[in-house]
């Protein structure tokens, strides 16, 4: 394909791709246009054309090549990359917990259950809002993450932030073939690939289609042993592992196809008809196992001063081998239907969006820690005698139906505005279940003939425990924002979004003991004439220098709680029912470009209002634990972010961004689970205390990369060099106390990552090359606390990988 000279390409870089800051698309160029020259590029939000300048807003995208580079594929990869949003990386097994500027209430870490991810970012594929992102990154034209609240842009609104997938549309232009596959190796893995092959067929001169298909095939890494390395027939002392070796076992195998039709019968009106479909198994948990810290006391530092942590006990063998008893998978399969129109009415332009969609994941995990404490005590299911794990086993499934009609100003006009209305339908059942195999028996045989099926509804045999969440949720929204350009400098915008909304929840428990026995909770909770508002006004300093100012407001829906009432106990109603929790995010910012367009320069500073915060909480009955959600005390987050792109020469550039964040509690609080207050014995009351620190945020984050370029031969020569600081992070809320000291939580260390890659690009070939984790760093990013006396798995960033890429391109 044609390459424009490089002393161009910088320049556009600098002023149209802005450090990847301004969420635009530059129109497309000819061969012979000068490119400094192009000042209209379009803003994707709104389908306006303005300067990139001129967008007062936080915001980043990342296009379908920079994407390729950095071997981005994935919503994990892309939050690795990110320096505002974090999460704690586990395996494709596992979900996340997503904190974003500071907001974050929940675990750092690994956990097996849906019901335990919270996240503070919404998600778009295209126009589409989803509960959660599970779809690869392919065939993909860019990713746009916007900061802070969006409620008055897009109709599913966000506490902290949104992402976008924007994908490629079907082009009535031309034929292409589009070909990249990918093969790379893990250090102690195997070899993988990642191919995807994209087809855009022209049918007539107002029809097209277009597909995608891709196949992913992990090989994995880590390696799983049976047995721990202190067991042995008899006890928990040092012998000989007896147990099975599975070699590689945190594979991954994923298949997906997307199909689309669109039709054009003018220049003003298009109609795409989208069928996504993506089928997934993520097998095993990447990390490593370390020792129990008393066996290793007992069995390797005998007779020596020992007083180890969990997380610095030894390797039971080494980095790359962990110690399950039973296999580990998720099984998801994501479906999407959609129909979206685009018509210019001349006023204004109107988009039209209506989707179908189910997401459903299955799957179990080992469950050896709580097993031993919540069965071991009947006797027969002591782990001294089985030598067995329970199972926790998990059905989850998300479907829903999203419509958004938006209409966008186009008049040439100091008035400009967008409107829009949004219905949203979901539904979610999240299923759990525990598995302990000769349960049953155990029981008949200590409790005289004992038959849990006569007492209690549950899977499958075996079953202790078993809790069902459904969850039906309706919203409907109008909104809109209203911008006035006062001067040319200076321009003010209001946003506005109404909307009601009906939540249903229905939550069930079975257990195996009297002691929880069957509890079941329905409750609904109504908004009717809700309303959030947004403000902002830029000023245009000088040319390409922008100044802005922002206040925005965020929600995210409530929820209802498994909590039981015990006895005379009777659970209140702010503990079983969380309310809906409300951002206020003020924002001051400034981007511009200076020194012939080299150098470009991005800072805002945030401060946001954190009301009714939504943070785990638990109803204890004897050992076991309900666990729940319940509203917290308010809390604040306030931090700064910068970008910074330089052009040192023609060929030569170097980026850098960087963002902190700080969240605590503001106040004090105080929540009991049973009515009566905290003077009532056993009413289980704790209070949250002002200053208490919230994790899952490194104290500062630094991305800085050196990027060259250079004609070769009748192709371009493409290198990059990138290193990734993150800092220390809190793994969990940082409790405060009334005395004033803090409940501080294991705290991961900081690290840095170094990646680098060449490519080579010749007509519609393009090779790369390329190394992520080049020193192997061994870089803590999640854990999961197996407890005494199992031990403590450390799970790290992934391990040296080398991989090389090819992509072909044909067009006619």
């Amino acid at each position: 394909m044609p390459r424009f000279k490089t002393s161009k390409i910088a320049k556009f870089i600098a002023t149209a791709v802005l450090l990847n800051s301004s969420y635009v698309l530059a129109e497309e160029a000819s061969e012979q246009q000068d490119l400094q020259d192009i000042e209209v590029l379009q803003i994707t939000s709104s389908g306006r054309l303005g300067l990139a300048s001129e967008v007062p807003m936080n915001v980043t995208a990342m296009g379908a090549d920079e994407l390729r580079s950095k071997n981005i594929t994935d919503a994990k990869a892309l939050i690795a990359d990110s320096v505002v949003i974090s999460a704690p990386l586990n395996s494709a097994r596992l979900g996340e917990s997503v904190t974003v500027r500071g907001l974050n209430v929940s675990a750092a870490s690994a956990n097996n259950l849906a019901s335990f991810e919270r996240t503070t970012l919404a998600y778009y594929l295209d126009n589409t809002a989803l509960p959660r992102m599970t779809y690869r990154l392919k065939d993909i034209s860019r990713v746009e993450t916007l900061l802070g609240p969006q409620g008055t842009l897009y109709g599913g609104g966000s506490l902290g932030g949104t992402i976008r997938y924007i994908t490629n549309k079907p082009d009535t232009e031309e034929l292409t073939v589009d070909v990249n596959t990918s093969i790379y190796h893990v250090q102690n893995g195997s070899l993988s690939n990642d191919t995807d092959v994209t087809l855009n067929l022209p049918l007539t001169d107002t029809l097209a289609f277009r597909a995608n298909v891709s196949h992913l095939d992990d090989n994995g890494y880590t390696d799983r042993v049976k047995q721990a390395v202190w067991w042995d027939e008899s006890n928990h002392k040092l012998g000989s592992p007896a147990g099975e070796v599975f070699e590689d076992d945190d594979w991954q195998d994923s298949t997906g196809a997307r199909l689309q039709l669109k039709w054009a019968p003018t220049d003003t009106f298009d109609i795409n008809f989208a069928y996504t479909r993506q089928k997934q198994k993520a097998h095993g948990t990447s990390g490593a196992s370390r020792w129990d810290e008393t066996a290793a006391c007992e069995s390797l530092y005998a007779g020596q001063n020992c007083n180890l942590e969990a997380q610095e006990s030894p390797y039971q063998y080494d980095r790359y081998t962990i110690q399950r008893v039973h296999e580990e998978f998720t099984d998801r399969l994501f479906e999407m239907g959609s129909v979206e129109i685009n018509w210019d009415l001349g006023f204004a332009n109107l988009m039209s969006s209506t989707s179908g969609y189910k997401d459903d994941s299955a799957g179990q995990a080992d469950y050896l820690n709580y097993g031993d404490e919540y069965y071991g005590w009947i006797p027969g299911m002591g782990f001294s005698e089985t030598k067995e794990s329970a199972l926790l086993k998990t059905d989850n499934d998300y479907q829903g139906i999203e419509h958004e009609t938006r209409l966008t100003s186009t008049i040439d006009s100091p008035l400009s505005w967008i409107a829009g209305f949004y219905y949203s339908d979901r539904q979610s059942t999240l299923k759990f279940w525990e598995v302990f195999k000769g349960l049953d028996k155990a029981m008949s045989d200590d409790w005289g003939g004992y038959n849990p099926d006569d007492y209690y509804v549950r899977p499958e045999a075996d079953t202790g425990y078993f809790e069902d969440a459904d969850s039906k949720y309706q919203e409907f929204a109008i909104y809109g924002e209203l911008g006035y350009q006062v001067t040319d400098a200076w321009n003010v915008t209001l946003g506005a979004r109404f909307f009601n909304w009906k939540d249903t929840n229905l939550r069930s428990i079975e257990d195996y003991t009297g002691y929880i026995g069957t509890v079941t909770n329905e409750t609904v909770q109504e908004g009717t004439g809700d309303s959030i508002f947004k403000f902002n006004t830029s000023y245009n300093v000088a040319d390409s220098q922008l100044l802005y100012f922002t206040a925005s407001q965020g929600f995210r829906r409530g929820g209802t709680n498994s909590y039981r009432d015990m006895g005379d106990l009777k659970v209140s109603k702010e503990a079983q029912i969380y309310d809906p929790d409300t951002t206020t995010n003020y924002e001051f910012g400034y981007k511009g470009t200076s020194l012939d367009n080299d150098l470009y320069v991005q800072l805002n500073a945030f401060h946001i209002d954190w009301d009714n915060t939504q943070t785990y909480n638990a109803q204890y009955i004897e050992i076991f634990p309900l666990n729940g959600t319940n509203n917290g005390p308010a809390a604040k987050s306030q931090g700064i972010e910068a970008q910074v792109r330089y052009n040192l020469t023609d060929n030569f550039s170097v980026k850098w961004e960087t963002a902190t964040a700080k969240a605590e509690f503001v106040e004090n609080k105080s929540l009991c689970i049973f009515e009566g207050g905290e003077a009532a014995e056993g009413n289980q009351c704790r209070t949250w205390y002002k200053g208490g620190e919230l994790g899952g945020t490194p104290t500062w984050r630094h991305n800085l990369a050196f990027n060259y370029t250079q004609e070769l031969g009748d192709g371009v020569l493409d290198a990059n060099i990138r290193a990734k600081y993150v800092g220390e992070m809190l793994s969990d809320r940082a409790d405060a106390n009334a005395d004033g000291s803090i409940d501080e939580p294991y705290k991961y260390d900081a690290y840095t990552l170094l990646n680098a890659q060449v490519s080579y690009s010749i007509d519609a070939w393009t090779a790369s090359l390329w190394i992520n984790n080049l020193t192997n760093e061994a870089a803590e990013v999640s854990y999961q606390d197996q407890g005494a006396p199992f031990g403590y798995t450390s799970i790290y960033a992934q391990p040296r990988t080398i991989g090389l890429n090819f992509s072909y391109n044909f067009v006619n």
